[in-house]
């Protein structure tokens, strides 16, 4: 049996296997809950403003910022579409082309070890320090410039063996580099690594020091030249982030010199064993829930599996030289240190959350080679190695599984939110603000959420002028949105396009899943003690009169094609709008429905629409014991139930039932109810 699996194990795959390896491990890692995402983050602007605006407003969008990485935009947007698993697809795979585009690099740097190149790029692929690859709009295109910077790399050692075809290769790695340079500024830095890695291409000791100056030269003035446009020639090279390092050195360079260091040293530990232990810390069912830990489970024991066999048959060089790795242990501390210049300068504070994460894709690299170095390094037989790094991958891929989970859900409640704002607003008046609590979405910011908002109801609107803006007044008052006395303008450049309005035009609305979505009544929900204070001033100013009649909506069909289940959020929707329309015969057609259903409110204030209608409509024993459902909940009831009837007492006529009804109503809790003289 031992000699079978020896004979096993001597075996070796072909080198070209090894990209068909790396794909199918961003399959479980990447794919497995595709089709089930939406947009998120900045992807629902780029998604919005390509539908809304094409080409012209992706241009106007990235004009102050990243003009020539926007024109890549108008070319894939007009491919792609607005459909969010193409984006899916199209981003895994410059995930995956940017990893098996570093595995070429280092196949042609260490001929002579081809395990290095495996294992590096194998940890590149599955980097945990950054959890955002479903958002694939943007994050595609991050990886499709990394990736044309290693195809420069892959030209440049190509170029250096000589021969006929040598400016030829060049002038590709020039033309490969120059797309890294003009379109994006987080791998900018990255270029100054190509001094190094020529220098550890060429093995001639004698010619090598002017061979390499020689070879990197082109690159150099590329370099150099690039550098200075975005210095001095390109207007909005610091638009949205600012050089404080500079001020802060001019003005106290002893302590700015001390923060800088440790800054330093804490970001490096971060995105080097602070990422790389996350992996280790196995999910709990309770959160993750027993199902998907499952899956998790099984995918993270079926990769280590798979790796450690792949691994062991994958082909490498003469395990006593360890030349590769002390080489790979230098170009990745160097590669760290200057993957960190643009933050360090401008002090972004990188970190291993959401949204901060975003800035360690350029220490992927160096944190790569960094552990490919580190694991070659290790005196030991190269099974244990294998087993090390199977098992740290396979988790990594477990974790990324467990990471898109989270983006699965949040899809979820965003088309919740999506679909019950239709079915309470059929059609909401251009101009307005919609207000609300800070939504349980965490992939998306109010930002964000303002293009789909647009998009559900202005699909038609072309014009500069956005029709709509969402607010978390939470973070907005004092900017977009400066306060909230009567007419205080809002404005908002959304880069393509522009709102407008004031605060005499806004919806209150609040989201608490498993909640429905509420539009705040500015009557009852102004004195309601379950809001906080900042939702109670919203509620006494919103205008529930911008929603008014006529063609319905529905969320982006590209992004949200069915319509879920008419349960009891749907009912409620359907009776408060009715309730606004003093439809109080349809209110209590739909009571029928609704508490027929196997479902139930999540929420006393979600009865609120029926009591009135009930009342309306003169079934009082009705009203009251809707009333005693929401008030029995918690004391806290109490002020807006008292506000609800107080209008109910002022809006309906006078019957003997009525004043029975009041009587009750303020025996019971507390209300001040007036009868009418």
């Amino acid at each position: 049996m031992t000699g079978w699996l020896n004979r096993i194990f001597q075996r070796r795959l072909p080198a070209w296997f090894h990209p068909v390896v790396l794909l199918g491990v961003s399959l479980p890692a990447y794919g497995l809950l595709a089709t089930t995402f939406g947009f998120f983050w900045d992807d629902w602007a780029f998604a919005w403003i390509s539908h809304t605006y094409g080409a012209e407003g992706l241009s106007r969008y990235f004009a102050t910022n990243r003009p020539y990485w926007g024109a890549i935009y108008q070319v894939t947007t007009t491919l792609l579409g607005q459909e969010p698993l193409r984006w899916q697809v199209f981003g895994i795979f410059w995930r995956w082309a940017s990893a098996a585009a570093l595995w070429g690099t280092l196949r042609l740097l260490w001929r002579k070890h081809p395990e290095a190149a495996g294992w590096i790029s194998l940890l590149f692929l599955l980097y945990p320090g950054f959890n955002q690859q479903p958002i694939a709009i943007t994050y595609g295109h991050f990886f499709l410039v990394l990736t044309c910077f290693f195809i420069s790399w892959i030209f440049t050692l190509l170029a250096l063996r000589g021969g006929r075809r040598s400016r030829c290769y060049t002038a590709l790695a020039l033309a490969f580099s120059f797309i890294n340079l003009i379109t994006l500024d987080y791998f900018f830095l990255l270029e100054l690594l190509r001094l190094p890695l020529i220098w550890l291409a060429l093995t001639d000791e004698a010619q090598r020091p002017r061979r390499t100056l020689r070879s990197a030269l082109p690159y150099l003035v590329l370099f150099i030249g690039m550098g200075f446009w975005r210095a001095f020639l390109f207007p909005y090279q610091t638009h949205n982030y600012q050089p404080a390092l500079v001020e802060h050195l001019r003005t106290d360079p002893g302590g700015a010199l001390a923060n800088l260091l440790a800054t330093i040293a804490g970001d490096l530990w971060q995105v080097t064993f602070g990422a790389w232990a996350r992996v280790f810390a196995l999910p709990d069912p309770a959160i993750l829930g027993t199902r998907t830990t499952q899956v998790y489970a099984a995918i993270t024991v079926l990769a280590i599996a798979g790796l450690a066999v792949w691994l062991l048959l994958h082909p490498r060089g003469n395990e006593k030289d360890r030349s590769w790795a002390h080489q790979a242990l230098a170009l990745g501390a160097l590669a760290l240190l200057v993957a960190g210049g643009p933050f360090w300068s401008t002090g972004l504070q990188i970190g291993l959350s959401y949204p901060q994460n975003r800035f360690t894709l350029p220490f992927i690299l160096g944190v790569s080679l960094l552990a490919g170095g580190i694991l070659g390094s290790i005196p030991t037989h190269t099974w244990v190695k294998v087993l090390l790094l199977a098992t740290a991958a396979g988790l990594a891929t477990g974790w990324h599984f467990q990471a898109a989970n989270g983006y699965r859900r949040d899809t979820t409640t965003t088309a919740n939110l999506l679909w019950q704002l239709t079915w309470r607003i059929p059609t909401l008046q251009p101009g307005t603000a919609v207000l609300t609590n800070d939504m349980p979405i965490l992939y998306s910011s109010d930002n964000s959420l303002s293009a789909p908002l647009n998009w559900t109801f202005a699909p038609e609107n072309r014009t500069q002028q956005m029709a709509y803006i969402l607010y978390y007044p939470s973070i907005r008052l004092e900017t977009g949105l400066s306060g909230m006395r009567p007419g205080a303008p809002i404005r908002q450049d959304y880069l393509a396009a522009t709102f407008e309005g004031s605060t005499d035009q806004v919806l209150a609305v609040i989201y608490e899943p498993p909640g429905c979505v509420r539009v705040l009544d500015p009557q009852v929900d102004a004195v309601n003690p379950l809001l906080s204070p900042l939702m109670r001033e919203l509620a006494a100013a919103s205008r529930p009169a911008v929603i008014t009649a006529g063609q319905t909506h529905t969320p982006p069909p590209q992004v949200y094609p069915e319509e879920p289940a008419h349960g009891w959020c749907y009912h409620f929707q359907q009776a408060d709008l009715a309730r606004q329309q003093a439809d109080w015969a349809r209110v209590v057609t739909i009571a029928e429905q609704a508490f027929s259903l196997d479902d139930y409110p999540n929420s006393p204030l979600e009865r609120y629409p029926f009591i009135e209608g009930y009342a309306h409509m003169g079934a009082w024993e009705a009203a009251l014991a809707q009333s005693e459902q929401a008030g029995g909940i918690s004391p806290l009831v109490q002020p807006s139930l008292c506000a609800l009837w107080q209008r109910i007492e002022r809006e309906t006529p006078e019957t003997s039932e009525k004043q029975q009804a009041i009587q009750t109503i303020t025996r019971q809790w507390g209300c001040d109810l007036a009868p009418s003289p």
